[in-house]
């Protein structure tokens, strides 16, 4: 609870200090309370380049992509209200949905916010990119671009005209609203892809095989603080040949804790040994290095960084999580998602009576909005320590 008090002291210091301000801002800025958005121009010829250029292929792609967001937002409902019944009646197979927050949700360590950095703006370049993209192939202005934060959430807009998208026939419109969620989904799929073939990835500079557990960060405190240091590779325990973490798991539970080992370990390219004393698990009854690991893929130069596997392939990870969740969730039928104006593009097309339609589209709307909604705060009382990263 502390926490939370000093993340919201935070923000309404952040936010106050921002309206103060506000009056030295560019023009193009424009402050709210706990609502920022910058405007631009200055990319709409980059879009308009991108639309008309592959205007048929566009259309194609993006028309795919009406079938891909209603199916994913049917899925995603589903996968909702299942874990809404799960959470109320077989909490063990529930799992928690949670707003992404540093330093809350969110672990605020360097690499943790490092991959959640170029996930979401990977995520909302692609996402806007494509509205604005769709918004030209279909003969549709777009006024500007921008970014904004809504109190502690980042975003990013295209800002179509308004009275050209009214016009623009629904086909049209279906288009522009999927585009965004299913350029996220393609990226999600890219990213794995590309995760799946990771040794393929990294092969031009690293060997594929690992030889080692490279330490990726030290716990504070532990037995491993001030001896051993972040990128170190552990390649022998003890006389025992540590390959993978599989390795050093093996090789921690059959040497007793607070025993003194010869440790192994590569170090700028260079390979000694360093006299350790092991601590005790606080979770086990092995013993305990206190670090965090990844498998050592050794380079093939001397001028490569032996941390780059780590951050190439962990960032696809997160892009591949993040890319595939926020693409789903936006294709839910909620008030401010893409997936609620398609929605509505759907059922009016379906129910020809205006205000068939607009029943039709309230009842899914909030239908929707309160699975969302009480998976988010059922997930905060049932996994209150959770945090992801």
């Amino acid at each position: 609870m502390d926490q939370w008090m000093a993340f919201l002291a935070i923000v309404l210091a952040f936010w106050s200090v921002l309206l103060m301000a506000k009056h030295f801002l560019p023009k193009s800025v424009e402050v709210r309370p706990f609502y920022l958005i910058w405007r631009t121009t200055k990319f709409n010829s980059i879009i308009e380049s991108a639309g008309a250029k592959l205007r048929p292929f566009w259309k194609v792609i993006w028309t795919i992509g009406i079938a891909v967001s209603i199916g994913g937002s049917i899925y995603i409902t589903y996968i909702l209200a299942r874990n809404l019944f799960f959470l109320f009646f077989k909490v063990e197979e529930a799992s928690p949905v949670s707003l992404l927050i540093p330093g809350l949700t969110l672990s605020p360590t360097f690499n943790t916010l490092f991959f959640f950095g170029v996930s979401i703006v990977i995520i909302l370049v692609s996402h806007e990119f494509s509205h604005g993209v769709a918004a030209r192939a279909e003969g549709i202005k777009v006024k500007s671009t921008g970014l904004l934060l809504l109190a502690i959430i980042p975003g990013a807009f295209v800002e179509p005209d308004e009275e050209d998208l009214k016009k623009a026939k629904k086909s049209a419109r279906a288009r522009v609203y999927a585009a965004g969620s299913t350029a996220n989904i393609l990226i999600a799929l890219v990213a794995l892809t590309l995760l799946t073939n990771g040794t393929l990835v990294i092969s031009p500079l690293f060997e594929t095989t690992p030889s080692g557990v490279q330490i990726t960060e030290v716990i504070s405190g532990s037995p491993a603080d001030g001896i051993l240091r972040a990128w170190d590779a552990i390649i022998n325990i003890n006389g025992s040949t540590v390959r993978n973490t599989s390795d050093l798991e093996q090789i921690l539970k059959a040497v007793p804790p607070n025993s003194s080992v010869p440790i192994t370990i590569i170090r700028g390219g260079e390979t000694f040994v360093v006299e350790f004393k092991l601590g005790q698990s606080p979770t086990s009854n092995s013993s305990y290095i206190g670090i965090y690991t990844y498998p050592y893929y050794q380079p093939k130069y001397s001028f490569v960084p032996p941390f780059l596997p780590f951050y190439i392939l962990g960032s696809l990870s997160w892009i591949y999580i993040l890319s595939l969740n926020v693409g789903l969730i936006n294709m839910m039928p909620v008030t401010a998602l893409d997936g609620d104006k398609l929605a509505e593009v759907m059922i009016n097309f379906v129910f020809k009576r205006r205000d068939l339609s607009e029943k039709m589209g309230q009842v899914l709307r909030w239908t929707c909005l309160m699975i969302l909604i009480l998976n988010i705060s059922l997930s905060f009382m049932v996994f209150p320590s959770f945090k992801f990263g």
